[in-house]
């Protein structure tokens, strides 16, 4: 990264994914860097029309350097499945460029840590410029913590999961949970539910994708 340039100035004038990706490795922004094992930046093309952002990497995504590739991204995987959604066709990313964790009490288990509004706010500019390069037609967050984020702190998932939002983000936005809220479900049964509502979500966002398509 250039000395005293601002993040938000340099990933502004990026021209591509992959310079904004190399950039981004030197991110300073906040001190979750002094932390986790490297940036995880986002991952897809130019030109793809789905875009999902969730909150930050996890440990298995901090070590490897890839969004979604733990348990969580294998729930993804398996609900793009069989919402008819090809995950290769998909660009993937997180508000948060980092992994933010503690210490287990036992063990050397990374416990996964909710990031803070400034980290959030860190990180902003660049998710500002992969939105401006990708340039979606739907935009899915995944999650609280995307969605409040990108469309205001009041935004409930809870209440306004799977609902079209009016944002200039893309011109389809919606918002459903975080995958990894599947894992934490507490029996099987519960598990059932929510994949199953968790791909009735991103049916949606297949469904609008058609939509756009035809309109164009």
């Amino acid at each position: 990264m250039v000395p005293g340039a601002s993040i938000a100035s340099i990933a502004s004038e990026a021209d591509s994914l992959d310079e904004l990706r190399q950039v981004a490795l030197g991110c300073k922004a906040c001190d979750l860097w002094k932390t986790g094992t490297q940036t995880v930046f986002g991952e897809g093309f130019r030109g793809s029309r789905l875009m999902l952002v969730g909150e930050q990497p996890g440990d298995q995504e901090d070590l490897a350097g890839h969004p979604f590739v733990g348990p969580a991204g294998r729930i993804l995987d398996q609900a793009l499945l069989e919402a008819g959604i090809d995950r290769n066709a998909v660009y993937v990313t997180n508000v948060v460029k980092h992994f933010k964790w503690a210490a287990a009490e036992r063990g050397k288990r990374r416990i996964h840590k909710k990031p803070r509004y400034s980290e959030i706010n860190a990180c902003r500019p660049w998710l500002d410029a992969e939105l401006r390069i990708v340039r979606p037609s739907v935009l899915v967050c995944l999650g609280a913590t995307a969605a409040q984020a990108l469309l205001g702190r009041r935004f409930s998932v809870t209440r306004q999961r799977g609902q079209l939002v009016d944002s200039p983000l893309a011109h389809y936005v919606i918002a459903t949970v975080h995958p990894s809220s599947v894992l934490r479900a507490p029996d099987s049964d519960s598990r059932h539910r929510q994949m199953r509502d968790f791909v009735k979500d991103l049916s949606k966002a297949a469904s609008l994708l058609k939509t756009q398509k035809r309109a164009a």
